[in-house]
């Protein structure tokens, strides 16, 4: 038996310790990370192993060994945290602090959270002596806030054992999102997030004095680049996948808001739907491929026309995106053989895994015992996880919490005073448990 309110008290306890340990990256520092976890795991007697990727960048994984009757589990989060500043925070954002039922710190929700809900279901199920069909894997990387060179990426590389016999991946983020605004709270699972392709257009021209500035300098040039851009109508694209989390979006959004959801694909035929639906800067990028103009660089002085102008551009792709074309297409519609078109790091070509799985079926159980009146949809992120990584290494991997969060702390993630509910604690470490029960005891 589990002693649910003992598994409570302790999950938030090993929280408010990690949150105490300052990952911020950079410069990352998640060897005071691991080394929580490690001494951890020791006290359970359970054996783990740490590999640095760089000093101070270190990943850990331990295994929880089943019968071998089917693959394991992978439960992974990344040690790293975004910076907080701390003059806007409120409390000491690597304090600990418990206040008015949350416990406050950078990471509380992205995502040391997670891993804690990870750690303190094996270490019950451990405890319990459950028996298993399925290994259970606890990974910890580095460096999935800048990008997972020394995290995610770096495993997958050097320590491709660590995954071995695996078949899923849970990882961030994933949720209960509950709002005023919405007729029943809705459950998301994400089953794919958007990958970068960043893109560089670089303008050449002659230079000059800028008191006789003419229409074809490098600047000039660019800016008439970056307008066309802008102004192109690429395509929308509308996954299978996302087809239905629009249609079960529809379910919970206010009623004269719901029409047109039971088939975006279909709605945005109509323009006045498609002007509406693409209004909204979420909807729209998990519809089609996005362009960010983020960086630009031109003269070092006012008065100098320069002969270079660059611009970089985040370009997020969708599962089904081909790098090549995007990048041809830019260069269509840029249309100026003055400026060059380049994707000037390899592109993450995105990836997905579907909704129809074994453990996708559970972790849908899971959110609906959370919250009975939830309406589960799988979605996709707009930003980056390490589920990319693993999906590119054969796993199908899930972002998943079972986490109850309305719109006031979820504006905290990578924002001032993140916090997570000491109930979403307690009932977020039984609902992992039990969710592992459903899918891997024997």
């Amino acid at each position: 038996m589990i002693d649910w309110q003992a598994l409570g008290d302790e999950t938030i306890d090993l929280l408010r310790r990690y949150l105490a340990v300052d990952t911020t990256n950079p410069p990352g520092n998640e060897a005071a990370g691991t080394a929580f976890l490690a001494q951890v795991l020791a006290d359970a007697d359970i054996a783990c192993e740490v590999a640095e990727s760089a000093p101070g960048r270190a990943n850990l994984v331990a295994r929880v060994r089943g019968n071998g009757a089917l693959p394991g589990i992978l439960l992974h989060h990344h040690v790293d945290v975004v910076y907080a500043d701390r003059r806007y925070w409120s409390v000491d954002p690597f304090g600990g602090v418990v206040r008015d039922g949350f416990l406050y710190g950078r990471g509380a929700i992205d995502m040391k959270s997670t891993g804690i809900l990870q750690l303190a279901a094996v270490l019950a199920l451990r405890r319990a002596r459950v028996p298993l069909k399925r290994d259970l894997v606890l990974l910890a990387t580095a460096d999935e806030e800048a990008g997972s060179a020394f995290g995610a990426r770096w495993v997958a590389e050097h320590r491709r054992a660590w995954l071995e016999g695996c078949e899923y991946s849970l990882s961030e983020l994933g949720w209960i999102h509950t709002s005023p605004h919405f007729r029943a709270p809705l459950g998301t699972i994400f089953i794919s997030e958007k990958t970068g392709l960043p893109l560089r257009l670089t303008a050449r021209a002659d230079p000059g004095h800028g008191s006789m500035p003419w229409p074809e300098t490098a600047p000039h040039r660019l800016i008439g680049a970056l307008g066309r851009l802008l102004a192109a109508d690429r395509p929308v694209r509308v996954l299978p996948e996302i087809r239905e989390f629009f249609a079960r979006l529809g379910t919970v959004l206010p009623a004269e808001r719901a029409p047109g959801f039971e088939d975006v694909e279909r709605s945005l035929r109509d323009p006045a739907f498609r002007a509406r639906f693409l209004a909204d800067r979420w909807f729209a990028a998990m519809v089609r491929t996005t362009f960010a103009v983020t960086m630009l660089r031109g003269s070092e002085k006012l008065n100098v026309i320069p002969p270079e102008a660059t611009a970089e551009i985040d370009c997020r792709l969708l599962a089904g995106d081909d790098p090549a074309e995007v990048v041809d297409w830019v260069r269509r519609v840029v249309a100026d053989d003055q400026v060059e078109v380049s994707a000037y790091r390899e592109p993450k070509v995105p990836n997905l895994s579907p909704p129809d799985t074994e453990l996708y079926k559970a972790l849908a159980d899971s959110l609906r015992r959370r919250a009975p009146d939830a309406v589960v949809a799988p979605s996709i992120m707009t930003g980056f996880t390490d589920s990319w990584v693993f999906r590119r290494c054969g796993l199908q991997a899930y972002g998943f919490a079972p986490f109850v969060l309305d719109d006031r702390e979820l504006d905290r993630v990578h924002g001032n005073d993140e916090r997570i509910s000491l109930e979403n604690l307690r009932e977020g470490a039984r609902a992992y448990t039990e969710m592992l029960i459903a899918v891997a005891a024997a």
